[in-house]
């Protein structure tokens, strides 16, 4: 049986609209948005919180610039999208993030599930983490 859940966009908190995609983000944006809760974000605030550049007037990076995904060009804020996809399929390839972001009682589902699959034991194990982490 599937569980409904709602994600909150990692920029702005608002839920992500259901009918949209889900976009990740990597590292890049971590560093420009300390504040970010997770990496999984709405097309509004990629669009809204984008930037142009990743470069300085002399042409290198600037100071502490993650670079892009080695298939990617690095030339500014569409370069630092992991992948674009649905709520399920991007809460499942991004487990972590969806912890944070509301699909808790989705994964522990999945989990939950009698089967022995790989996936399943790297989500147990990240599930295991999460619940000690909020022990502390």
């Amino acid at each position: 049986m599937s569980v409904a859940f709602r994600i909150k966009c990692c920029l702005c908190a608002k839920n992500i609209p259901l009918a949209g995609d889900v976009i990740a983000l990597d590292g890049e944006w971590q560093r420009r948005y300390p504040d970010m809760r997770g990496t999984l974000a709405c097309d509004r605030c990629v669009s809204d919180y984008g930037w142009n550049c990743c470069t300085t007037a002399e042409g290198g990076f600037v100071d502490g610039h993650i670079a892009a995904p080695e298939d990617q060009v690095d030339d500014g804020s569409w370069s630092h999208h992991l992948e674009r996809g649905t709520h399920r399929a991007l809460v499942q390839a991004h487990p972590r993030s969806g912890l944070l972001q509301g699909a808790e009682v989705y994964l522990r589902s999945i989990a939950a599930r009698d089967t022995d699959s790989e996936y399943v034991d790297m989500l147990r194990t990240v599930i295991q983490e999460w619940d000690e982490q909020q022990r502390r």
